[in-house]
C-alpha cells in the first residue's frame, strides 16, 4: 500500500486528528524505507471514547493487517497476558497467544 492509500484510509475514517494521522503517516513511512516494520510499537493513550480503538483498526487497515482488540482493563495477574507455565495444573495460553490463534498469522 502506498502513503497515499493510507492516508486516505485514515482519512476516511477520522475527521480532524491531523497530528495524529501525521504521525501514523510518517511511522508508515519508516517502515517502507527500512522494508518492515519489526520491533516497531506504536501506544495510543487517552480517556475513553477518544478513539484509539478506531485508529489502531485504521492502521492495520492501511498496513493489510489482521487486527484484534483485547482490554486489559480488570486484568490483576500477568498469567492472563502472557500465559501460565506449562508445569501449572490447569495451565491456558495468555491473552496475546489466544489473539495470535484467532487472528491466524503470527504479525497481526
Amino acid at each position: 500500500m502506498s502513503l497515499g492509500e493510507a492516508r486516505d484510509v485514515l482519512d476516511e475514517h477520522h475527521y480532524g486528528l491531523a497530528d495524529v494521522k501525521a504521525r501514523i503517516v510518517e511511522f508508515i513511512a519508516a517502515g517502507m524505507l527500512r522494508g518492515g516494520y519489526g520491533g516497531s510499537i506504536i501506544c495510543l493513550v487517552g480517556p475513553p471514547g477518544v478513539g484509539k480503538t478506531s485508529i489502531g483498526r485504521s492502521i492495520a487497515r492501511a498496513l493489510g493487517r489482521e487486527f484484534y482488540r483485547f482490554s486489559l482493563g480488570g486484568m490483576r495477574d500477568e498469567a492472563e497476558i502472557k500465559g501460565h507455565r506449562r508445569t501449572y495444573i490447569g495451565a491456558m495460553p495468555g491473552k496475546v497467544l489466544q489473539a495470535l490463534r484467532v487472528c491466524k498469522t503470527a504479525n497481526p
